[in-house]
């Protein structure tokens, strides 16, 4: 059933439990590093070395997701280093965007006064938003504005929820960096998970916890993927992390083994093989490396793409506490998706999308080869139905509903 919230925003499922009141008592402090979307477009716009999308699109739709059921306030650190920023000292004031408030912690380019000024600021914000009952939301990974968000909580008598979206010692840090990260972890009261693996390995205690995938932008809803003109010649596009690890070599070797004609492969994103891929590129007119592109921007490209495409090998062990968010990218822009068989990925998705069950170069260009001997009829009614799928079952206010139904069951049991 549909259900119209105070908003005005039209849901298209109603979450387990939830009634048509806005639950005005439940307040969030969401404490992360990430800006809103305006803000993230005026400082990184024509910077070429951007923050990583995926992450700033994670947190952000589920910010404005949780935003539609409960007061949200964001202790936000600016993702700004060295490469993006110019600035040796950057203030930002208080901002208000997708319901959310933003409120920003002093920052800079250089790397151990920015994590002094993120640390502190995350304390103060946190201290002074949070009040004795909140729920205080970390990503766990960001270790140093985790923990000192899960101190100032547990100051101010709240749940800590902690957000983990890959396990830390397959992130390949320091020993420091991963102890301190298993501290914050164990100090949550709270989980969100992306698979029900990485809870098992993580949540020995068995504490409260949700697993979601992940999330599809509702506002894609409003997109009309028929009014968007496909590029010719056909394009296979893959936007992400363009890291060896992650298969973009046997994806090249294999989409160039391919017969078939008309086609380019676009990769958008950065990693350690964007060298390698630019040289591929100056004797391959096929392959184009386009570089990074906001997030709306990759979004575009998406819908304007022929078939988007996840290689990630399935035999590293990283794969089985992980699900790439740009699947849900991907299936919300009604363009087919080619991907392998992920572990992670619950058998729901299996009808909506197209896989590579040979990981082989050779493999991957069978793959290619058998999507592209459908028509585009078939081709255009299996993306739209994957569209219909994630933005029904897996939209970004559904998905946050379901972690507030969460904290409501634990906190009357």
């Amino acid at each position: 059933p549909f259900w119209l919230s105070p908003k005005g925003c039209c849901l298209w499922q109603t979450p387990p439990g939830k009634t048509s009141e806005r639950h005005n008592a439940m307040h969030i402090v969401y404490a992360v590093t990430t800006c809103s979307d305006r803000t993230y477009a005026a400082l990184f716009q024509d910077c070429p070395q951007k923050p990583a999308f995926q992450s700033q699109k994670y947190h952000r739709l589920l910010i404005e997701g949780l935003s539609q059921w409960a007061e949200v306030d964001v202790a936000a650190t600016l993702p700004v280093n060295r490469a993006n920023c110019g600035q040796m000292l950057l203030r930002l004031p208080p901002e208000t965007e997708g319901g959310a408030r933003y409120h920003y912690a002093p920052a800079s380019r250089q790397p151990l006064l920015k994590a002094l000024l993120g640390a502190l600021g995350t304390y103060r914000n946190v201290s002074t938003l949070a009040k004795k009952g909140d729920a205080v939301f970390v990503d766990c990974l960001n270790c140093t504005t985790a923990l000192f968000a899960q101190l100032a909580a547990r100051a101010k008598g709240c749940r800590c929820v902690g957000i983990v979206t890959d396990l830390p010692e397959m992130l390949g840090g320091s020993r420091p960096y991963l102890a301190l990260t298993g501290r914050v972890i164990r100090g949550c009261t709270d989980y969100i998970f992306l698979t029900e693996q990485m809870n098992s390995r993580l949540n020995p205690s068995g504490k409260p916890h949700l697993v979601l995938e992940g999330h599809a932008d509702i506002s894609m809803a409003d997109r009309d993927p028929g009014a968007v003109r496909k590029a010719s010649p056909r394009v296979c596009l893959y936007a992400g992390s363009v890291c060896r690890l992650y298969g973009l070599p046997q994806l090249v070797e294999g989409f160039r083994m391919a017969n078939i004609p008309d086609t380019r492969l676009v990769i958008y994103g950065p990693g350690d093989y964007v060298e390698e891929l630019k040289a591929i590129a100056e004797k391959d007119p096929r392959v184009q490396y386009g570089g990074m592109l906001l997030s709306a921007q990759v979004v575009e490209k998406e819908m304007e793409a022929s078939l988007l495409i996840n290689p990630r090998p399935t035999d590293e062990e990283y794969v089985r506490y992980s699900f790439p968010s740009k699947t849900m990218e991907y299936m919300a822009s009604a363009t087919p998706v080619l991907t392998t068989r992920l572990p992670g990925m619950p058998k729901e998705y299996y009808p909506y999308v197209n896989f590579i069950d040979d990981e082989s170069p050779r493999g991957i260009a069978r793959a290619l080869e058998a999507v592209f001997s459908r028509t585009e009829a078939d081709l255009l009614r299996q993306g739209q139905a994957a569209r219909d799928f994630v933005l029904k079952e897996r939209n970004n206010r559904v998905q946050a509903g379901k972690i507030l139904e969460m904290l409501r069951i634990t906190e009357r049991s």
